[in-house]
């Protein structure tokens, strides 16, 4: 029997080493015919195991039992044999022999700094990964770090379209790059031609029917639409399209990196101002009940609950540690264990209800990932957590032996997200009779509310949940991630002040 038919039966029978099953691997992967043969061999066994006498065997012992099959069964794999034949070119693709299913990510890119940034494009902040697309700049100085280790810095007004992790489209404006060795033919087009570089220091303008390449380290390859390539060196720099000519580089001309360092400290600076500032006003909303600001003392074990109308107590530090928040001068709380968790009181009830964080996500590894949750369950108690596959999840319990209600956003949380500081809120309204999910202050999903009784949140946790039971396991929910701000309405916020809160 030649050696690849010996293969698969072998693997039928649950027989192959590890260095058989990497051959079967590499031959699937190079015949796939192969892997069409080894489908239906899966679906014939399967099938004539479900199909035999009760007398026949199909446990693995040493020596391979006789298989004894009836007409009947192999005239219904034959017949099923002819339907999976033509299903097999798809189904064929999903199967990877001893491999699981990964994710995947489209991104080339990373967005890794900035200063003064105005994004057309939606969702460009710092840390945000960057898939092939159109990105427009109005204004600010923006870097890019693409995945082969080039770094641009893009100054609006600009486009820059991403082609792949190692090619990228300047379709008007002003960029600076620097090339390390190991990205030595990254590649910049723009509507006159494109340049290709050989590791080294350049930038580049766009606009009135014209390119300029400037030089200031290194060396790159010029290719203009109606001319012939040319080189440039360290000092030079030309200009091709409408208008063409020799230049001198002119550094002074971009934006360098210490300006945009600088540049961006400022801007965390007031963005930080601007911040304590709003927040101030927020502490005297007549219907907040909690806002914990996470600046509180780097030892302190309880945060300060900044509401002045509320007589809600001090939430409890239990585990947690302080760490860095949204800007440098900005503290939050690191959940990495199951003990890390912060313990708060909310008594009475409520007709209505808004929950806000700051959260940065580390990854989704539980089923449940708590954000908030009320201890125990049941009686009109509140579970706002993710759940494993990255939705947001408002979850209400019913009076008594009523049955709960989960509100699910869709996909939120993709790998892309992780790392990232997220703004998340979420209304009760039942005056409205719905209830809204907010991702950076833009509403994504609204579902109807099918029981509008007053909700009695009590003892709650961020970041980790108790099930209040005396004895036996606790289920893990706890946070991969940090927190850095939260508070919590006994009123419907509208979509005015939920943005206002996500700026």
């Amino acid at each position: 029997m030649p050696e690849s038919d010996e293969l698969i039966q072998r693997y039928l029978e649950g027989e192959l080493n590890e260095a058989d099953a990497r051959r079967l691997h590499e031959r699937l992967q190079a015949q796939p015919e192969l892997a069409e043969t080894l489908f239906l061999q899966l679906e014939m066994d399967a099938l004539l195991r479900s199909s035999a006498p009760p007398s026949v065997s199909f446990e693995r012992p040493t020596a391979r039992p006789s298989r004894r099959y009836g007409f009947r069964a192999v005239a219904a794999v034959a017949a099923l044999a002819a339907c999976v034949a033509l299903a097999g070119a798809w189904m064929i693709g999903q199967l990877r022999v001893g491999e699981p299913v990964e994710p995947t990510t489209a991104a080339v890119a990373v967005l890794t700094q900035g200063a003064q940034m105005d994004w057309a494009t939606p969702g460009m902040e710092a840390g945000a990964p960057l898939v092939p697309g159109l990105l427009k700049l109005r204004a600010g100085i923006a870097q890019i770090e693409f995945f082969t280790g080039a770094r641009v810095r893009v100054e609006g007004p600009a486009e820059l379209e991403l082609i792949s992790a190692g090619e990228a489209a300047l379709r008007f404006g002003k960029l600076s790059a620097e090339v390390p060795p190991q990205a030595v033919g990254f590649t910049i087009r723009t509507p006159q031609g494109e340049v290709v570089d050989l590791g080294t220091e350049f930038a580049l303008q766009v606009g009135n029917g014209s390119s300029e390449v400037h030089v200031f380290k290194g060396e790159v390859e010029v290719y203009p639409e109606a001319a012939a390539m040319r080189a440039l060196r360290e000092g030079q720099a030309v200009s091709f399209g409408a208008r063409s000519g020799e230049l001198a580089a002119n550094p002074s001309g971009f934006a360098a990196l210490d300006e945009l360092e600088s540049r961006n400290a400022d801007s965390l600076r007031s963005a930080f101002a601007r911040w304590k500032q709003r927040g101030d006003e927020w502490n005297t909303d007549d219907g907040l009940l909690v806002r914990f600001d996470f600046q509180d003392a780097p030892a302190s074990r309880r945060l300060r609950n900044g509401a002045q109308e509320s007589e809600v107590a001090d939430g409890s530090i239990v585990g947690a540690t302080w760490t860095q928040g949204r800007w440098p001068d900005k503290q939050a709380l690191e959940f990495r264990n199951v003990s890390d968790r912060v313990r708060l009181a909310i008594p009475g009830e409520m007709s209505a209800l808004t929950l806000s964080v700051w959260v940065r996500v580390n990854g989704l590894e539980r089923a449940f990932n708590s954000l908030f949750m009320s201890e125990g369950w049941g009686d009109r108690r509140v579970h706002w957590q993710i759940t494993h596959e990255g939705r947001v999840r408002l979850g209400v319990a019913g009076r008594g032996g009523e049955r709960h209600v989960d509100h699910d956003t869709p996909v939120l949380f993709t790998p892309e997200r992780f790392g990232r500081w997220t703004h998340l809120a979420v209304v009760f309204d039942p005056e409205a009779g719905e209830v809204r999910h907010y991702a950076d202050g833009e509403v994504v999903a609204r579902l109807p509310l099918h029981d509008a009784t007053p909700l009695r949140p009590g003892i709650a946790e961020l970041g980790n949940w108790n099930d209040q039971r005396r004895q036996g396991g606790v289920a893990i929910r706890h946070l991969s991630g940090a927190i850095d701000e939260f508070a919590l309405w006994r009123r419907p916020l509208a979509d005015a002040e939920i943005r206002a809160l996500a700026r």
